[in-house]
């Protein structure tokens, strides 16, 4: 449980342990999710639509902390180490339940510590670009490492699965993290047009990808007869290529350009009606992702007067994105509709990709407060 801090420490070895950590925790909850949702449909007795509905609880509770707690408090290692132990009592609290809504809860629960961690690690590394690279590879390591762990426990039922996102925590807690930072931020950000954009479009790419990720399994499951330990090495193979992406991220300054490609890919996973082309496009998915979104976070940055509240917000609408995508997923997985959700989501993530090209290629004068807004990327 401890080997994706490990792996991804190795790596990047200029990032902080406990920054490493938290993010492990928050990618394996969210990894978690597509084995989790068919274990309990089966466990609570209610559609897999339904069962999604875990997902849209704890995301949308992870969009309100980030929202909310960058005005509030400041992104230090004590927040970190406290939402950590929140993070690993709600997580193994969602073992117990027999009632749905409980377990709807207890995600509630588990959702607001993970965008508090969150909030944390990337205001981190919005502050220190060399670790940026570092924690943008966490994510893909501990999906490469616990997916097929994850379709192991999986198999034993959901509780299994939720002490394991318990025990997955606890290394955040127990490490010392010192960010640099004691007392709230300024709190002004920048009003351009860019900067609203790009958040927006941080918002689009995460919808239209929630809205078919978490559902390549059950497609795989139904169209192509695939089991969901044979599944997991699909994503697997996406956070592999996710990894190699985070990794060459930082040598490219068109993350746009990546992002429109992530259509077909998107398209191929969900609906190519083959196995390599499934594997083919999450690889490619994973892939473009990573090499796209670092270098948006970097012209959001560029753009930003105070950088921790526009990570906040940054990681909030990508949550609110990822909550309402499995709505929409959810209705075409129940229907059968798996080709309607693949074009869906394959055309609105080009539509975002463009979005960001927009933005990167087009110049706006800014306005008088934002001066000190270093933007070397001409937006």
């Amino acid at each position: 449980m401890f080997a994706p801090t490990r792996l991804a420490y190795a790596l990047r070895p200029n990032a902080p342990t406990g920054i490493l950590a938290a993010a492990a925790a928050v990618a394996m909850l969210f990894g978690a999710t597509p084995f989790l949702i068919p274990e309990v449909s089966t466990h609570y007795g209610v559609s897999e639509g339904l069962a999604a509905g875990i997902s849209v609880a704890q995301v949308t509770a992870f969009a309100v902390a980030n929202l909310l707690l960058p005005r509030l408090l400041a992104p230090t290692g004590n927040v970190l180490k406290w939402s950590a132990f929140i993070l690993v009592v709600a997580n193994a609290a969602s073992a117990l339940p027999e009632q749905f809504w409980l377990l709807v809860g207890f995600r509630m629960t588990a959702g607001l510590a993970a965008g508090t961690l969150t909030w944390v690690v990337w205001a981190d590394a919005m502050r220190k670009p060399s670790s940026l690279t570092g924690v943008a590879s966490a994510g893909p390591v501990t999906a490469l490492v616990s997916a097929p762990l994850l379709s192991a426990l999986a198999g034993m039922g959901d509780r299994a699965v939720f002490v394991a996102l318990g025990v997955a925590a606890l290394p955040a807690f127990f490490s010392k993290v010192d960010t640099g930072v004691e007392k709230k931020g300024s709190g002004s950000v920048s009003r351009s047009r860019s900067n609203r954009a790009l958040l927006l479009a941080l918002l689009l790419l995460a919808f239209f990808g929630s809205s078919a990720f978490v559902f390549v399994a059950i497609a795989a499951r139904e169209t192509l007869g695939l089991s969901p330990f044979i599944a997991s090495f699909a994503y697997s193979l996406n956070a592999a290529a996710g990894l190699l992406g985070a990794r060459l991220s930082s040598r490219h300054r068109r993350p746009g350009w990546w992002l429109l490609s992530m259509g077909p890919a998107v398209y191929l996973a969900a609906a190519g009606g083959r196995v390599w082309l499934l594997f083919l496009g999450m690889a490619w998915w994973g892939f473009a992702f990573w090499m796209g979104v670092p270098g948006v976070m970097k012209m959001l940055a560029a753009r930003s007067l105070e950088p921790d509240e526009r990570a906040g917000d940054a990681q909030a609408l990508m949550a609110f994105g990822r909550a309402a995508g499995p709505v929409l997923g959810g209705g075409l997985a129940d229907a059968g509709a798996f080709a309607s959700l693949a074009v869906v989501a394959g055309i609105g993530s080009s539509a975002v990709g463009a979005m960001v090209i927009g933005v990167q290629e087009g110049r706006e004068r800014l306005p008088s407060s934002d001066s000190r807004i270093i933007d070397r990327s001409g937006g």
